[in-house]
């Protein structure tokens, strides 16, 4: 019975041996997995990490430097125009002075230069097109001009007449012609521009408060003023008993066939507009605008470059008015000024700024070069006057292609 009670005990004490051997083995396989686990966690972690901040350095560089694949896919979908340069020289010009917007060179009835420079829309980095739209600030003021124009014509106004005929009510109103409104020389204020919605009977009240007292007599100085055309654009419409923008769209857009232009804030409706930035203090933002009711006639019109250039030539070819209206309108006045229009000696300009774009429509009395630069950056360019110049000056070695 000894015998057996201790074999048994022995028997036992192995049993436990054994189970504490795999106990302790299993304790051991367990810490060695965590351990595994925890040091894949760390490592697969950094790894994410690590890859997270170079996709997002990546994305920082592309919206930087240039148009990402989407906003590549949208051009396609767009059907962008492809951008013509026969001319490196003029091409290379334009990039070192970093011009944003869309530029057409014309000479000769050839296409120089019809192409877009940097983005419409910075956000999205969209680029500028050769469709792209812009406001054209001041050159809407060339247009009232030649709907005036087109009036006298027809006998319902006369540039010699007085403002009295049409606003008995205006201050100075027997004092100040049409033609002074025409070339800047009425004295009238300009009127302050602010995001207020004004009806055409409020915002004559406004500038004809303005206008109380002038600045000089009528006919003797020059100081440039939407008013005067804003004026001008309130007579159109009493004249004509129709809106000036739909005078305009029929009478001016129509016969010139100016497919993409248009008024106010209709271009923010376009696929093809652009968005105005401003430079300042080294940095680019986008600049608050005042209601479009306060542009009336002086800066409400949007346009393309290749339909201003339409707008160019159909002045030239006589499709809009006669000779003797176009002599009237380029008969420089004072700070030689026509009628919207300056008149310098070898061609016929003009200017606009609108808070964050910046234009400038010529062409030359030859009626050989035309040169359209339309810019949604307000301030980047010191003078859209010399860079005008100094296109004209490289067009004189182009020979064509």
């Amino acid at each position: 019975m000894v015998t057996l009670t201790r074999a048994s005990t022995l028997k036992r004490r192995r049993a436990i041996r054994k189970r504490r051997i795999i106990g302790t083995l299993m304790v051991f396989c367990l810490l060695i997995l965590l351990l595994f686990g925890a040091i894949y966690s760390l490592f697969h972690k950094k790894g994410i990490t690590k890859a997270t901040e170079q996709k997002h350095q990546t994305e920082s560089l592309i919206r930087d430097d240039k148009p990402n694949i989407t906003a590549k896919k949208n051009a396609k979908t767009n059907h962008s125009p492809k951008n013509i340069v026969k001319s490196k020289e003029i091409d290379d010009y334009l990039k070192s002075i970093h011009f944003n917007g869309t530029a057409v060179v014309v000479k000769n009835g050839q296409f120089v230069i019809n192409k877009g420079y940097g983005f419409a829309n910075r956000e999205k980095q969209a680029p500028d097109n050769p469709n792209t739209i812009y406001y054209i600030g001041s050159i809407t003021k060339s247009f009232v001009s030649a709907s005036f124009m087109q009036l006298q014509e027809k006998g319902l106004v006369n540039t010699n007449d007085l403002l009295s005929k049409y606003l008995p009510s205006f201050p100075h109103a027997n004092e100040i012609k049409i033609y002074n409104l025409l070339t800047h020389t009425s004295g009238i204020r300009e009127h302050m521009e602010t995001s207020e919605k004004l009806s055409r009977e409020q915002l004559m009240k406004k500038i004809g408060k303005g206008a109380q007292t002038l600045l000089f007599k009528p006919g003797t100085q020059w100081n440039y003023s939407d008013s005067n055309y804003a004026i001008l654009g309130y007579i159109i419409e009493k004249v004509t008993g129709e809106s000036l923008h739909d005078y305009i769209r029929g009478h001016i857009f129509k016969p010139a066939q100016m497919k993409d232009s248009g008024f106010g804030e209709a271009l923010y409706h376009s696929p093809n507009q652009s968005i105005g930035y401003k430079l300042k203090d080294n940095s680019i933002y986008t600049p608050g605008m005042p209601d479009f009711s306060q542009l009336f006639g002086c800066g409400d019109i949007y346009t393309t470059a290749s339909d201003l250039y339409k707008f160019d030539l159909a002045i030239e070819s006589g499709k809009l008015f006669s000779k003797d209206s176009f002599n009237q309108i380029y008969t420089p006045n004072k700070s030689n000024y026509g009628f919207g229009w300056y008149v310098d000696p070898g061609s016929y300009s003009s200017h606009g700024v609108m808070p964050g774009w910046n234009t400038l429509n010529s062409y030359s009395k030859s009626g050989n070069i035309y040169v359209v630069l339309l810019s949604n950056i307000q301030n980047n360019i010191q003078s859209m006057g010399v860079v005008n110049n100094n296109i004209y000056m490289k067009l004189a070695n182009f020979q064509g292609s």
